[in-house]
């Protein structure tokens, strides 16, 4: 259903000028990750114009990712607004790749990373168990934590985490942010919808005013070339079995960080969002795989979601996938305009990092919300604090990774990657010696109530069920169980049977007597004063009313009240 806050949800079309400036917002955003193919060329040490043409080819790259991520079949694309980026899991694979073969190696592995995503696709439905809720929250909650160590630097003016703060870099940076966040809660009208990109040119405008901005930047700006088509000299393609292992890691991490990234926008665009779609994020990860394939033979960095910009649209309640559509076709000019892509790729540190601060803050508390729709026990608690320990242990203790070979440092070059690997592993090994039905014989003398909500409890926090939903089956069994006890001549033990996937909720009453009725319309006032029997049948259609589907079935006897919950 609809969300009623949002502006303009998924499927909703942006009136043109409106859906310019929201892909104009989106793609200033998708420029702060501009500096990682930078990063790349710089640490492999290719030549300038091989480097140039690598930033170039990504940018194309994460435009046609994003478009093919907003479009809306069966069998490809979310149909969200997930603007795709140069991914920091891939940063050591690729600079591997470049120091090994160079360009062509690069684009041949990049392209292998993208095939097997778009291969684990056809059977991530299979692989619903490595994704439970409380793992995708996380992921999410990660999602934005692996934000920060960008933001702050740029946030405070410094150099990596160990130089000097400027205060003037960190003023600006408070006055961008100050700006964002006040038209994002003060704000009105179509205002409410750029927060973003009138934080950014007030930041902008500061930096050029300090000097912050780099050595003449409306001079350099100038003199970027209007229009540029790739040099096909820097084409090529090859691949390497040895560096399978990291691209193999990077892709898979990608994977499953694209789970959390298409749960969250399913949570965003529906109030009944009760657990991810997996068919929805099967088509949406085939699209990915495929975009990334030929984002790399194109000669662009490997592509993975951008949280930053999930938190935008949460933002500035614009979710539409067409604003996908537009921000796709930015990038992609950007890609053969460096006039234009000069203005996103010397952003100021302080713009940067106020804007990023800004975004990371609605991602990291949705993960926060998507974990807590389940009850959790302590070994779902394990799974989520141990992960997140040594998640964050990558920026807490840079050096703990230090003795890692090559091949698998992918998995460590950030909290998201080692967190999400963790989690998975976690889930998997927490999950042995959970039964998945249990069964209680009523203590008629005792409290029947007391009995069912306390089996129902215990059970909800092992199994990490939807408390609503928990609680729903706890007041059906009590009524069904209390009408049995009290209103229908039982003969024996009275048992109940609870059992649940991730999907189900089913119970069974057991017991020697009449079968329940169970109406379907509500029995009259003065049926019910004047007719014993008809409080028998107000009570089986209140259970009727708890559950999705309930149904008796009885035999030589015995009866047996079957309750049925989707979950």
């Amino acid at each position: 259903m609809r969300p009623p806050d949002l502006e303009y949800a998924a499927d909703d079309k942006v009136p043109l000028p409106t859906v310019f400036l929201l892909g104009l917002q989106h793609t200033g955003i998708v420029a702060t990750a501009f500096i990682f193919p930078i990063l790349v060329a710089r640490a492999a040490g290719i030549e300038a114009g091989a480097a140039a043409f690598f930033v170039s080819m990504s940018m194309l790259a994460n435009g046609i990712s994003t478009i093919c991520q907003a479009i809306k079949y069966p069998e490809f694309g979310s149909g969200y607004l997930i603007p795709r980026v140069a991914g920091p899991n891939y940063v050591s694979a690729s600079v591997l790749a470049l120091q090994s073969g160079g360009l062509a190696l690069l684009c041949g592995m990049t392209a292998f990373s993208g095939a097997l995503q778009a291969a684990l696709s056809r059977v991530v439905h299979r692989l619903r168990v490595l994704f439970p809720v409380e793992v995708t929250g996380l992921v999410i909650m990660m999602l934005g934590v692996a934000v920060v160590p960008y933001a702050l630097p740029n946030f405070f003016g410094m150099e990596g985490t160990t130089g000097t703060p400027s205060m003037t870099a960190t003023a600006i940076a408070v006055i961008t942010l100050a700006v964002t966040v006040g038209i994002t809660v003060w704000g009105r009208g179509q205002l409410k919808l750029f927060p973003v990109i009138v934080g950014m040119a007030v930041g902008y405008a500061l930096c050029i005013v300090v000097g912050l901005a780099g050595a003449d930047p409306l001079g350099r700006i100038m003199a970027s070339p209007l229009v540029a088509l790739p040099d096909v000299r820097y084409f090529g393609l090859s691949f390497d079995p040895i560096l399978i292992i990291p691209f193999g890691i990077a892709g898979i991490v990608t994977f499953v960080k694209s789970v959390g990234e298409f749960s969250i926008c399913q949570r965003i665009n529906d109030t009944e969002w009760k657990r991810p779609d997996m068919m929805n994020i099967r088509s949406g990860l085939f699209a990915d795989g495929i975009a990334s394939f030929f984002g790399g033979l194109f000669g662009g960095m490997g592509q993975t979601g951008s949280s930053s910009n999930i938190g935008l649209s949460i933002a500035t309640r614009a979710t539409s996938r067409y604003i996908g559509y537009m921000t796709g076709a930015l990038l992609i000019l950007l890609a053969f305009l460096p006039f234009l892509a000069t203005v996103f790729i010397i952003m100021p540190g302080p713009v940067i990092g106020g804007t990023l601060i800004y975004v990371a803050g609605f991602i990291i508390v949705g993960g926060f919300q998507t974990i807590t729709t389940r009850m959790l026990d302590s070994r779902k608690i394990f799974v989520i604090g141990i992960s997140f320990i040594f998640g964050i242990s990558v920026y807490l203790i840079p050096n703990a990774y230090a003795g890692v070979p090559a091949l698998i440092r992918p998995l460590f070059d950030s909290a998201l990657s080692l967190t999400t690997v963790i989690a998975i592993v976690l889930n998997l090994v927490m999950r042995i010696g959970i039964r998945k039905k249990v069964s209680l014989a009523l203590d008629r003398s005792s409290s029947i109530s007391e009995q069912v909500f306390a089996l129902m409890e215990r059970q909800g926090e092992a199994w990490a069920a939807r408390r609503e939903v928990i609680q729903r089956m706890a007041m059906a069994l009590t009524e069904a169980c209390e009408l049995v006890t009290d209103q229908v001549s039982v003969s024996g033990p009275v048992t109940v049977a609870v059992s649940f996937d991730e999907y189900n909720l089913d119970a069974e009453i057991s017991y020697a007597g009449a079968p329940l009725p169970l109406p379907e319309t509500r029995p009259g006032e003065e049926e019910i004063l004047s007719d014993p029997s008809a409080m028998l049948r107000l009570g089986g259609f209140l259970i009727r009313g708890h559950a999705d589907r309930v149904c008796t079935v009885a035999s030589g006897g015995l009866s047996v009240l079957k309750i049925h919950m989707e979950h």
